[in-house]
């Protein structure tokens, strides 16, 4: 029964390899390959695999976005759980399995390399994220929002759909927006009113990001001086803290006369 399950797994094994899309290559190895290398260096640090891996992800460019999308979205099916529970209780054969949140984490790492060269995923991103939205501990969800945000300001048609989620009921939501805001730091005429009214969020860690994603847009955030000197009074250090570093990069001078040093 063990060797039919076995030959049932290999067969499994190699109808996913057959009815995989393709991928783009790169020194004759497919993008899956440089992700995972990249990935590995993550763990066990090796800077020449690392720097090999990224060179080879930067150079197949936006061609990897089809194949990044399709990794970020796999998902293990029950069946294939299963064989990968059998196969670590033989020794007989040795199959390498790779689960969807190793893929996950695959596609992640290549958005990241891609960085705004991926700009072209964003409305697919958005999907996902709009997909995956009601449920705050969905880690795609959030690993959608983190390689939106790695874009910076590439990513700025993002921006309308993080500014609705900074007035959502749930605190986990509200606060990742608000990280991603930051980190985008596009659209100050809809971003800074949306971060300005979160420095008034009942959750202390919501305004104190809120107060650092305001410093992020500089100078440009002269309109949100007057609320971030109030945030100087907050009742946390933390948000203090933000606010009185957010001050220094929009308004010196005005962060000077309000006693911030």
């Amino acid at each position: 029964m063990l060797i039919t399950l076995l030959i049932a797994a290999v067969g499994f094994v190699s109808w996913l390899l057959l009815s995989s899309p393709s991928e783009p290559v790169y020194q004759g190895k497919p993008l899956s390959h440089w992700c995972e290398q990249f990935v590995n260096t993550l763990s066990k640090p090796d800077n020449q695999s690392q720097e090999q891996a990224g060179i080879a992800i930067r150079t197949i460019g936006t061609n990897a976005i089809p194949t990044l999308l399709v990794m970020l979205q796999a998902q293990d099916s029950k069946s294939k759980l299963m064989l990968i529970q059998l196969a670590q209780k033989q020794h007989f054969f040795h199959i390498k399995w790779t689960t969807a949140e190793f893929r996950h984490q695959e596609a992640e790492m290549g958005f990241l390399i891609l960085s705004s060269d991926g700009k072209s995923a964003i409305p697919a991103l958005l999907e996902i994220y709009n997909e995956r939205h009601s449920d705050p501990n969905d880690a795609i969800r959030y690993t959608a929002e983190n390689i939106l945000g790695s874009m910076g300001p590439a990513a700025a048609d993002a921006v309308p759909r993080f500014v609705q989620a900074t007035t959502h009921t749930n605190v986990y939501i509200r606060w990742s927006a608000i990280l991603t805001l930051g980190a985008i730091h596009a659209k100050p005429e809809l971003t800074l009113p949306a971060l300005a009214r979160s420095l008034r969020d009942p959750v202390d860690y919501v305004r104190r990001d809120a107060a650092s994603a305001l410093g992020e847009f500089g100078t440009n955030a002269n309109s949100a001086v007057p609320v971030l000197i109030k945030s100087l009074a907050d009742p946390s250090s933390a948000v203090r803290g933000k606010a009185a570093s957010a001050l220094k990069k929009i308004d010196p001078e005005a962060a000077a006369k309000a006693g911030v040093k």
